[in-house]
């Protein structure tokens, strides 16, 4: 009788631990597709960003190999309009094309979102250099950031 009275009370004492630690509502965690469904939508949201921005730098550097650096500025941000005017994008502009030659041809642009900015770079084949146009757009879709950067030598084979 005495064993009884031990494993009851016993019984008694843990049930209330073992109820709460077998709670089904303490371990839950949210179910996959949430954070699957959520990464969707940001990847989709990430691609337009991205399409957008390759149009925007298509369209530079159609602005620009045609001469009209006023409509090439047409899509800059407030502070790119504040510090790369039309005049110095066209100087900057002509002065490559003295070096480099005239624009042959663009290569498949390439892409990546970096802290919230969706940058496109645009391989272009001038007569006597490649060049990389690295264009940046930020959230709104304007340009945020435009660099002319040599192109790395291509191995010959």
């Amino acid at each position: 009788m005495q064993r009884t009275l031990v494993l009851a009370a016993l019984c008694a004492s843990l049930w209330p631990m073992l109820a709460v630690a077998q709670n089904p509502a303490d371990s839950a965690r949210a179910h996959p597709a949430a954070s699957a469904h959520a990464n969707a939508v940001a990847g989709e949201a990430d691609a337009a960003r991205i399409e957008a921005c390759t149009s925007a730098a298509q369209t530079l550097i159609d602005k620009l190999a045609a001469g009209d650096y006023k409509a090439a500025t047409a899509d800059f941000d407030a502070t790119m309009q504040a510090n790369l005017s039309a005049d110095k994008l066209g100087e900057a502009w002509q002065g490559l094309g003295k070096q480099a030659g005239k624009l042959e041809s663009r290569g498949a642009p390439q892409n990546v979102m970096y802290e919230g900015h969706a940058i496109v770079t645009l391989p272009l084949r001038f007569e006597k250099a490649g060049i990389n146009a690295q264009v940046a757009c930020d959230a709104d879709g304007k340009v945020a950031g435009f660099f002319l950067r040599p192109a790395e030598p291509q191995p010959s084979s």
